[in-house]
């Protein structure tokens, strides 16, 4: 029978653990490519260049039964109270999971968090809206 994924199937995952609570996650993959055209050809042709990972996530911010707060390892690698600023320490390594049963859909990567920002309207869960750059390769590609 077929399968049609959904938004419950999916899964976002910070360092192997899932991370309750995401609105939604988005991860896009780029590739750059090179001209290859000499002035003597007149249809222009490529070649694969670098190739690069990027992506946003929606979370909602939230305390658990122990008072841990679900947002918090990834805030802090962007969000920090000293004047050291980011290092190249602060890579997360992130998972997004498609469940089917037992069968698992995963795209792992190690990224950097690029932009993160935290609001509140009134009426609404608070949100954490975050932005990362992948570096290097992907850990994982089972899709």
């Amino acid at each position: 029978m077929a399968k049609v994924y959904s938004g419950r199937d999916g899964v976002m995952q910070l360092a192997g653990t899932d991370l309750a609570k995401v609105v939604n996650f988005s991860l896009q993959a780029n590739l750059e490519t090179l001209e290859t055209t000499t002035l003597s050809e007149n249809i222009r042709s490529y070649t694969p260049g670098i190739a690069g990972y990027s992506g946003s996530a929606t979370l909602l911010y939230y305390k658990d039964d122990t008072g841990k707060i679900n947002t918090t390892d990834l805030l802090n690698k962007l969000y920090k109270a000293n004047a050291d600023g980011v290092s190249s320490d602060d890579t997360v390594e992130l998972t997004f999971r498609w469940v089917d049963n037992a069968d698992l859909n995963d795209i792992k990567l190690t990224a950097y968090i690029t932009s993160a920002s935290i609001g509140a309207s009134t009426g609404e869960i608070v949100q954490a809206q975050i932005s990362f750059q992948g570096t290097g390769a992907l850990s994982t590609v089972t899709i």
